[in-house]
């Protein structure tokens, strides 16, 4: 798997792992931000963004990219960031390779199975065939239709692309996520310790992470803290990016 990907500025380096239905365009902002202070790497994972489409679809499959994409780099030891999924791929690789990692952030995510968060996504996503479609118009507004909130109609837009033939398609691998949707919000099992840096950040107005550290995560990251950004939802990058990349900066200082 040849992960597709983007680099952005020298020194040290930091490695981005978008969500699931995510991409590296989300994070270009932050990541020229970060790329004053290190060499930042934004990921497109298996089946999203522009990286290949695969059947295979599990973290077992993600953390292998991501060793073999650091390998591939001939990086020695790297920081990370990782949102949702991208934070749980983040922690399983964190934990088989320690020695690898220089510290590890994980935005808005523990270890526990997500359940009822994206219901109205995969309703979305089951219902829209992009080429059925003859612009970006029509498609958002049947996204407007199936879906309340204009911040994830516009996130989703974002994942349709025109192919060369002018026919309208879903950037990531809609089948395969679909299909695998279950394996991707599992409960993630680990198993060893990772006994580095560690910062969790959850957004206030967010329930996918409690305000206070679960024992199961306490067991594996003995060293992680915790900290709330006021006035975020789930998604912290889009709702508090100065905030956000304040903390992660600070912390990786």
């Amino acid at each position: 798997m040849k992960l597709h990907y983007r680099k952005y500025g020298k020194g040290e380096p930091l490695i981005i792992l978008h969500g699931l239905f995510g991409s590296s365009d989300n994070w270009h902002t932050l990541a020229r931000r970060w790329g004053q202070s290190f060499q930042v790497f934004t990921l497109d994972q298996r089946n999203h963004g522009s990286s290949p489409h695969e059947s295979v679809m599990d973290y077992a499959e993600l953390t292998q990219d991501l060793h073999q994409f650091i390998a591939q780099e001939r990086l020695e030891s790297v920081h990370i960031v990782g949102h949702s999924m991208g934070g749980k791929v983040g922690m399983r690789f964190a934990s088989l390779y320690p020695d690898m990692v220089n510290s590890l952030t994980v935005l808005d995510i523990g270890m526990d199975r997500v359940v009822g968060k994206h219901e109205f996504i995969l309703k979305a996503l089951s219902a829209i065939n992009p080429d059925e479609f003859t612009n970006r118009d029509e498609i958002k507004q049947e996204l407007q239709n199936l879906i309340e909130s204009p911040p994830v109609q516009q996130f989703l837009l974002k994942n349709i692309l025109r192919r060369l033939d002018g026919s309208l398609a879903w950037k990531f691998n809609r089948d395969a996520l679909l299909e695998h949707y279950n394996d991707l919000t599992m409960n993630l099992g680990l198993d060893q310790s990772f006994l580095g840096s560690v910062l969790f950040l959850r957004g206030e107005n967010s329930d996918y992470l409690e305000s206070s550290l679960s024992t199961e995560i306490l067991q594996y990251f003995p060293l992680a803290q915790l900290q709330t950004i006021e006035g975020a939802g789930h998604w912290l990058h889009a709702d508090k990016p100065d905030e956000l990349s304040t903390l992660v900066l600070d912390f990786i200082s």
